[in-house]
């Protein structure tokens, strides 16, 4: 989910920042926080074996007190552009209770609400939702995304319950209650090795139950899960991909899967750029400070992939810049972590430019997916670049030639 809401924002460039913090950066115009990403706790119901979470069975809850925090060093720092989407996600955030996200909303919107159009987003397993969680949603007009992985024979080889128990009935239990209220909500489904010899399934699963608007997230290693099940798997991923852009064609897009819909919007207009360093540069919010901040339930927060907040590693230890207790996101550019991580993000910048023939429509992948994958964020190409960028606009762009060739 985090990557997906992270793409649909690639195509906005945001307001200029404070002219101090637009020298520090040499970016212009500086990255406003378009995406301000919230663990209200770590804790999950659910114990998926793709899950890289690592605390996802400590039970700690954000406080409101933390959650007016967030929203007023956002505030101090004039970090608030136009628009600001806030996504409750990392851990299960139905965890928690109804009455939290009251007065959190409530919280955020009397301290940004004047400056900013906040818009709340949540990533969950849809196991717990009931109708007073639908009243919660339609109140504050909440984007409800729905992790389920296709059909149950998918879904349930790895997400499981606790107690080993499949979870697909209740998650889809869930779905029916957003149904019957009429609530619009979208799925994120992980890709695994075993889905891609079953694409037609996949796809059937979602038109059969009228899912409209479908991501998906390609298995990935990182933090506690160390390798990713598409490794050594590349051809029949590009043949999953394949398959879905031509069931989508012929459904008229009845299903639109979100990484196929991306590479059409790149084919036809690149991304926007920004200025640094006295050039232009394709536009990606995961390699601009600040653009996107993650805060754990406790107040710590980072910037740059939300994967990598709470990681632990020898250079940047836990990546970790600060806490909302104790200084603004603005100051923490200063901090020792950020001297070391910005230097090391910029070089995987420029890295890509010269070696990757994607660049222009990446614009230097994800920190967090190099990092876990070639312990470098000054690296390149990763499983995950293949996976999510380079296969799909691939499948685009063959698909285009042979309509061309057949014209």
């Amino acid at each position: 989910m985090v990557e997906t809401t992270i793409r649909w924002f690639r195509r906005r460039l945001a307001p200029p920042l404070p002219a101090k913090v637009t020298k520090r950066l040499d970016i212009s115009p500086a990255p406003s926080t378009r995406l301000l990403i919230l663990q209200p706790t770590p804790f999950c119901n659910l114990d998926c074996d793709y899950c890289y979470l690592p605390e996802r069975d400590n039970r700690s809850r954000m406080a409101l007190h933390t959650v007016q925090q967030v929203a007023q060093r956002l505030l101090d720092d004039g970090l608030a552009g136009e628009q600001l989407t806030v996504v409750w996600h990392a851990g299960e955030p139905l965890a928690m209770p109804v009455e939290f996200y009251d007065q959190a909303f409530q919280t955020i919107e009397q301290l940004l609400g004047r400056v900013t159009r906040v818009t709340h987003a949540m990533q969950t397993n849809a196991t717990l939702i009931d109708a007073r969680w639908c009243h919660l949603f339609k109140q504050h007009a909440v984007r409800v995304g729905v992790s389920v992985d296709g059909p149950a024979e998918l879904h349930d080889r790895h997400r499981r319950t606790r107690s080993g128990k499949v979870s697909h009935a209740r998650v889809m239990q869930g779905v029916q209650q957003l149904r019957e209220r009429g609530i619009d909500f979208h799925a994120i489904a992980v890709v695994t090795r075993h889905s891609l010899a079953h694409a037609d399934a996949f796809f059937d699963f979602f038109v059969d139950h009228g899912i409209h608007d479908v991501g998906c997230n390609f298995d990935e290693a990182e933090g506690g899960h160390l390798r990713s099940s598409l490794a050594g798997a590349e051809p029949a991923h590009a043949a999953f991909l394949d398959r879905l852009l031509q069931r989508s064609v012929e459904h008229r897009s009845r299903v639109v899967v979100r990484e196929l819909a991306s590479a059409w919007q790149l084919v036809a207009a690149p991304l926007p750029t920004y200025a640094w360093r006295g050039r232009q540069w394709p536009d990606n919010p995961q390699v601009m400070p600040l653009a996107l901040i993650s805060v754990a339930w406790n107040g710590d927060f980072s910037t740059f992939s939300p994967e990598l907040l709470g990681q632990r590693s020898a250079e940047f230890g836990d990546f970790v810049l600060g806490n909302v207790a104790d200084s603004g996101y603005v100051a923490a550019l200063q901090s020792p972590v950020m001297q070391r991580l910005w230097p090391a993000v910029a070089a995987g910048i420029e890295a890509c430019e010269c070696r990757c023939a994607y660049f222009a429509y990446c614009g230097g992948g994800a920190p967090a997916n190099k990092w876990f994958e070639n312990a470098d964020l000054a690296s390149t190409e990763t499983l995950y670049c293949r996976s999510m960028v380079q296969r799909p606009f691939d499948a685009v762009l063959g698909r285009l030639e042979r309509e061309r060739e057949t014209a």
